[in-house]
């Protein structure tokens, strides 16, 4: 009976395995961790309110980030994803404060040491800023150029915890990030 036994369950297991996706159940032994630009933007909220000064003029304020799929996003490129930021930048000589946006985008990166995902390569897509004098305008840009670096590259998105990656027993690991239009996908094998 034993040797039976154990030829059934190499047969049963070797054949989830080549069709994972046709047994119920064994679909999701490997495929993807999916997250939505929802979670990712909590994840990322947790880091706000990030404060950066500016040579003691200008203090700049990023509030409230909102995660999604860069509108300039091309085929032919890697996908980028976007970060929207309410911004705040007081000007320390007039104690005046200035309102607006920005919005920085990034190539999604996973980093399997840490289990994190950065965003590569950010710049600067828009700065919206009502009221802010045109002689600031290049300065307010560089310091949020700064700040995404230090927000967007230094520091991961996201974190993935090792639970994720485990299935049935085994670890997994991711082989590739997807940009997609409700969130991003970790390839798992």
């Amino acid at each position: 009976m034993k040797p039976l036994f154990r030829r059934a369950f190499i047969v049963f297991l070797a054949a989830g395995l080549v069709g994972c996706s046709s047994f119920p159940g064994l679909g999701g032994l490997f495929g993807e961790l999916n997250f939505s630009y929802t979670e990712l933007s909590d994840r990322l909220a947790k880091r706000f309110p990030f404060e950066r000064s500016l040579a003691g003029l200008l203090d700049v304020k990023l509030l409230h980030p909102r995660i999604g799929v860069a509108p300039d996003a091309k085929p032919s490129g890697a996908p980028r994803l976007s970060v929207t930021v309410d911004a705040e930048a007081t000007l320390m000589l007039t104690k005046k404060s200035v309102y607006g946006s920005i919005t920085m985008s990034g190539v999604p990166h996973y980093v399997p040491a840490t289990r994190a995902i950065f965003l590569r390569d950010a710049r600067i897509d828009s700065l919206n800023a009502d009221g802010l004098p045109a002689s600031l305008v290049a300065a307010v840009t560089k310091a949020a150029s700064s700040i995404a670096r230090d927000a967007l590259e230094e520091k991961p998105i996201y974190t993935v915890d090792e639970k994720d990656l485990q299935r049935m027993g085994m670890s997994l690991n991711p082989t590739g990030i997807e940009v997609r239009r409700n969130g991003l996908a970790l390839t798992l094998r």
